[in-house]
């Protein structure tokens, strides 16, 4: 755990005081559910695409089960007990490769602050203590993440690169879900 304020921020400065960067509990799962609403907003989803109960209640189940197990961090910046901005750090396991020569990559995802605590350094900070479990709690050769041009700043000033070879993806629709 640690106070925000220490926390670097790109361009420089600090985030708000008294805001306390922890390891996220199950009891956070609502608050993290919500921003990652949030993050969703930001990449583009639509308002009934946000609201829908499927993907809320798989994320809360998510949540409450994998907070706090081996092969995953989440940190969130607390704000005098309200959960403002947060990190999601997971340790996946690929076939090694040159760039992930053990086959341990880690998965930077869901870092998101809500709209009236932006720009305070909170999502640097949440990143940051993520950042600092994959190298110094886990085997990772490797850290990847999609983000949003907003975003991106955080990243780059942390070292990340855009790779060469773009993401993709391929909808697999279920009939039961």
């Amino acid at each position: 755990m640690s106070d925000a304020a220490g926390a670097r921020r790109p361009g420089g400065g600090h985030p708000a005081s008294g805001v306390v960067v922890r390891e996220a509990t199950a009891a956070d799962a609502g608050a993290l559910v919500e921003l990652r609403a949030v993050m969703f907003e930001a990449m583009g989803a639509t308002p009934d695409e946000l609201a829908d109960p499927q993907w809320r209640r798989g994320a809360h189940a998510w949540f409450v089960a994998r907070v706090g197990t081996p092969g995953v961090r989440v940190a969130v910046a607390d704000a005098a007990g309200e959960v403002v901005s947060c990190a999601v750090g997971e340790v996946t396991a690929l076939t090694p490769g040159p760039n992930a020569p053990n086959g341990c990559v880690g998965l930077l995802s869901n870092v998101a602050t809500r709209h009236r605590w932006r720009g305070r350094g909170l999502a640097a900070a949440c990143t940051d203590e993520v950042l600092d479990w994959f190298r110094h709690g886990t085997d990772v050769t490797r850290v990847d993440l999609f983000a949003t041009g907003a975003g991106a700043p955080i990243y780059t000033a942390r070292g990340f690169t855009v790779r060469a070879f773009p993401a993709m993806c391929l909808p697999v629709p279920r009939a039961d879900r």
